[in-house]
């Protein structure tokens, strides 16, 4: 096995990962939710619930972003596309592809220009509750570069986002 598939799979295994990771926040928003609101009513409320939920949704936004690039859970508007000639249609496609992984690793690189700046000056989100700065960026660090492996995965042509049988995605 080339180099290059081993980081591929090493980065498929990566984003399953943050999907289980993303699985166990999503429940224990839902858990926090539930006992901020039970709180509420019988007694005091959790003040640093809310602020924490507002975390983690940068977590649940993030860390699966990979897998949804590699699973191809993406809308797209394919009666256009299958309209096109097959060559113009491939052109396209490496575009998006080239077009998706450069935003990817500009704001992938934004994110750890403020994340390391952050570290580095030691700032902390002040809320109900202190948090390193940093530790809001990194998610979105370790999201957007691995979805930026994905779509260079795609552009070197190991897979195709559009290879997707319409028909499998009717159950859903």
């Amino acid at each position: 096995m080339r180099p290059i598939d081993r980081l591929f799979d090493a980065s498929g295994r990566i984003a399953q990962a943050l999907v289980v990771i993303t699985k166990l926040l999503l429940a224990a928003i839902v858990l926090l939710v539930c006992a901020d609101v039970a709180a509420r009513n019988l007694a005091r409320p959790l003040v640093w619930s809310v602020s924490l939920t507002e975390y983690l949704l940068v977590y649940i936004t993030f860390l699966p972003m990979p897998a949804l690039v590699r699973g191809k859970g993406h809308v797209c508007a394919d009666f256009i596309r299958t309209t096109l000639p097959q060559r113009l249609r491939q052109v396209i496609e490496r575009g998006v592809y080239v077009l998706c992984l450069a935003i990817c690793l500009y704001l992938g690189w934004i994110a750890l220009g403020s994340a390391l700046t952050s570290l580095k000056s030691g700032a902390y989100e002040v809320r109900t509750f202190d948090m390193p700065r940093w530790l809001i960026f990194a998610p979105m660090v370790v999201g957007l570069w691995l979805s930026a492996l994905e779509f260079l995965r795609y552009l070197l042509g190991r897979d195709s986002i559009y290879a997707v049988d319409v028909r499998e995605m009717e159950g859903f």
